[in-house]
């Protein structure tokens, strides 16, 4: 079995991956997201692959750096990361974090057509001699992989109360485009055309494929068979 880092502290992506038979190590990134999507200046969909290699790199870094000891002694290590962004009239709209945001962004989106897109990072690390410490090994990156998937969303149309009553759970505050389809807004969204792992913030073929570009076999990932 090879370990697996989820670069994310999203309970979507760790149930995805849990229920796909692989049990990661959780590292939050704290990368500064808004600073990069600052100062970012190409596509909706390219922003969500460069969010994404920004926090499987800055976790490499930790790990490279100093292993913590959750890091099981193996010849290898597979960093997973990703970032969600919702393209609506060729705007992103993350996390609204507010009420007030909530409802603004529900204004816009309800009943249209929207693009749901996740960027996927996939990186590689493997056992390597150390010079610095006299033969000792340590982890070093040996191969990263991005790629992003797109699916589009169809948005329902709650009622006044039904928004509010949505609203007054919290769960949008802290997801990509204010809703997300495993929980309570699961009943906002009208149709999907396409992945909807994706949807949810990590797409299972695109991680499997992103691993086996890099020479690995996907079921040696996983922590269970069953």
């Amino acid at each position: 079995m090879i370990p697996v880092v989820l670069a994310s502290q999203s309970p979507a992506r760790r149930q995805i991956l849990t229920g796909a038979g692989i049990d990661p190590i959780i590292i939050v990134s704290e990368v500064d997201e808004r600073a990069i999507e600052a100062g970012f200046t190409g596509t909706v969909a390219d922003l969500t692959t460069s969010l994404s290699a920004a926090k499987a790199r800055a976790v490499i870094e930790r790990i490279v750096a100093d292993p913590p000891p959750d890091i099981p002694d193996n010849d290898s290590l597979v960093v997973i990361a990703g970032d969600s962004l919702l393209e609506f009239e060729g705007r992103a709209i993350g996390k609204p974090e507010s009420a007030e945001r909530t409802r603004s962004v529900w204004s816009e989106i309800a009943g249209r057509w929207t693009q749901l897109h996740t960027g996927h990072t996939v990186a590689l690390l493997t056992q390597a001699p150390d010079r610095v410490n006299g033969g000792d090994t340590s982890l070093e990156l040996r191969a990263i992989r991005s790629r992003r998937s797109t699916t589009s969303v169809l948005i329902g149309s709650p009622s006044p109360n039904e928004l509010e009553a949505y609203i007054a759970t919290e769960e949008p505050f802290q997801v990509a485009g204010a809703l997300t389809i495993d929980g309570f807004g699961g009943a906002f969204v009208d149709r999907l055309d396409g992945d909807h792992l994706t949807v949810l913030g990590l797409s299972l073929p695109v991680v499997r494929a992103l691993v086996t570009d890099m020479g690995l076999f996907w079921p040696d990932l996983w922590s269970r068979a069953d």
